[in-house]
């Protein structure tokens, strides 16, 4: 037989000492948030200053500065920085998970009737594969999208095509990166203004 003990009651010394503890936990919380922005704001200005160069106190500022943003990052979204990360790059049983079999399977068939729309349609053949290269595009994930710089596959052959004519034609690896370099710098103009 066990006895039911009555829920025991709080002094007032009690009371206020737990009073006192919440104060304590808010004001730390506070002064983590100050801090926080203070070392978002210092240490760019702290690492701009002269001298400007990369030792071990540049990379303790790069930390803090970083930790900084996690925290505020954190407190006023409820995920901080790395979660978010995480979360992009995700582990492959993970992103197998979304969309499910059921959704691809839906997908599959909003292609396929739109597919058959265009060509009911009169679009010519040539503007449907473009369309389907749009949509392979937007099923690539974006990691692979920035990694690959938009490249397809084929891309080393056809730059070792291209090297090897440049250098038949007597151009040296010089060229060759100041032409790759120009190209980026410019956006492809050049390519276009060819094209004209």
């Amino acid at each position: 037989m066990s006895t039911q003990q009555p829920p025991q009651q709080l002094t007032a010394s009690q009371i206020k000492e737990q009073e006192m503890y919440a104060q304590r936990n808010r004001d730390f919380e506070k002064f983590k948030t100050y801090t926080a922005y203070t070392f978002l704001l210092a240490t760019p200005v702290l690492i701009a200053l002269p001298p400007r160069k990369l030792d071990h106190l540049t990379v303790l500022l790069t930390g803090a500065f970083a930790i900084s943003a996690n925290h505020l990052t954190r407190e006023k979204t409820g995920r901080s920085i790395v979660e978010r990360i995480e979360a992009k790059i995700a582990r492959p049983s993970m992103l197998r998970q979304l969309p499910s079999d059921r959704a691809e399977e839906v997908q599959g068939r909003l292609r396929a009737a739109r597919e058959a729309q265009l060509r009911e349609g009169g679009m010519p053949a040539d503007e449907i594969e473009k369309w389907k290269g749009l949509q392979r595009k937007q099923e690539q994930g974006v990691v692979d999208r920035v990694w690959m710089g938009g490249e397809e596959k084929g891309w080393m052959e056809r730059r070792l095509e291209e090297e090897k004519k440049a250098l038949e034609e007597g151009k040296g690896y010089g060229d060759l990166i100041y032409e790759y370099i120009w190209d980026v710098w410019s956006w492809g103009k050049k390519d276009e203004e060819d094209d004209e």
